[in-house]
């Protein structure tokens, strides 16, 4: 049996991050998203794995090349312009000659669930897929099940046709005859996964496997926060041999500290951080429940609170980026009292004193001069001054 990753999708709503990379080679406890995918999927005895890929695939492709170093064979398909993920897997038919695991791949999941969808699709003989239930399932698909059968799938419902608590999660097992199903459903733009599996539940049953063990998704920025917590509390602090952290620094349990990254005197990096690489922690600055990605410089006195840091970034001296709740406008969605203190792009250079209000998105390429104070959202390569 193959396993199927689907990872092309441009990952718009993680913009800027997504501008330069793709949305797989996110970090996630120290390592990208797509890492922990494949580490599932080869702790099943599945050692072949296709990814579809698609925007910058090549930083995927670099970092995984042919799979030696995870004990697996991987194949790339490549789907050149994201047309839904139904589309996605039409693309890897070529490679796929039976039955297949298909895992969404902003998605992460305990190696046990892909088990129980491989045996319960050999058992069976036909498609499988995993749910679980969840408090509000208005931004996921929503599952009905009649005596583990599924009956309905609902993309993203409103709250009046809310009928099931119980969502999709984006792991599947097929057979060859999905792709005879994608072929023939009808849509107009993407197509969509799940809209094949709508049609498909007319002529072929669908057996719904119950979850409630870890699942992690990355959809919107500040899910890069929660993922990496939700991982960090499953293992114990990281700091790589090179790092170097001043015994007048503080570090919380758990942490991360990527490699060559420098923790220096009077420091605070509190629990739920992850450091990349070749990152400076100035003197007497504090992080809090942040990710901070490589080449990064947090200048003395700083206080990082709730957010995201882009690659190769600079926060000056005694800038506040203040964390906290807030309502935030994504992709013309508004989300409500979200803990996100913001998200700083690739190569933003802030001057010292700037304050960074809960909820802001700073684009790539951003100039901030000293003492301004930002919210909302920063296009990318504007230089804002104060007043």
């Amino acid at each position: 049996m193959k396993a199927v990753i689907l990872a092309a999708g441009e990952g718009v709503r993680l913009a800027p991050l997504t501008a330069t990379r793709p949305k797989g080679m996110l970090p996630i406890g120290g390592k990208p998203l797509l890492e922990h995918i494949i580490e599932s999927v080869t702790a099943t005895g599945i050692d072949d794995i296709v990814l579809v890929v698609g925007h910058k695939r090549e930083r995927i492709q670099s970092h995984f090349q042919n799979g030696e170093d995870w004990d697996a064979e991987i194949q790339y398909v490549v789907q050149e312009n994201p047309r839904g993920t139904g589309d996605a897997l039409l693309e890897a038919e070529h490679v796929v000659s039976g039955d297949c695991i298909v895992i969404n791949g902003d998605r992460i999941v305990e190696p046990e669930l892909i088990e129980r969808l491989i045996e319960r699709h050999r058992a069976t003989n036909q498609a499988c897929l995993a749910i679980t239930e969840v408090e509000d399932p208005t931004q996921y698909g929503t599952v009905t099940v009649e005596v583990d059968r599924v009956t309905d799938i609902k993309e993203k419902p409103a709250e009046h046709e809310i009928r099931s608590n119980l969502v999709n999660i984006g792991v599947y097992a097929f057979g060859p005859d999905i792709f005879a199903a994608i072929r023939r459903t009808d849509h107009y733009g993407e197509l969509r996964l799940t809209d094949t599996l709508r049609e498909f539940i007319d002529d072929h049953p669908i057996h719904a496997v119950r979850y409630d063990g870890m699942w992690l998704e990355l959809s919107r920025p500040w899910d890069l926060l929660s993922v990496n917590n939700g991982i960090l509390a499953r293992s114990d602090s990281v700091v790589a041999d090179s790092a170097v952290v001043s015994e007048d620094a503080t570090l919380g349990d758990p942490v991360v500290v990527g490699e060559h990254s420098r923790i220096q005197p009077g420091a605070r990096v509190f629990r739920d951080v992850v450091i990349g690489d070749n990152v400076t922690v100035g003197a007497n600055a504090v992080v809090t429940n942040a990710v901070v990605l490589e080449d990064t410089v947090i200048k003395p006195g700083a206080v990082v609170t709730d957010c995201v840091i882009g690659a190769g970034s600079e926060i000056g001296s005694l800038t506040a980026i203040e964390g906290g709740h807030s309502d935030v406008l994504l992709d013309d969605e508004l989300y409500t009292d979200v803990r996100f203190g913001g998200l700083v792009g690739d190569n933003v250079e802030m001057s010292a004193n700037v304050t960074v209000e809960p909820g802001t998105i700073v684009g790539n390429d951003v100039r901030v001069e000293s003492g301004s104070t930002l919210a909302g959202h920063v296009p990318s390569g504007t230089h804002v001054f104060r007043g």
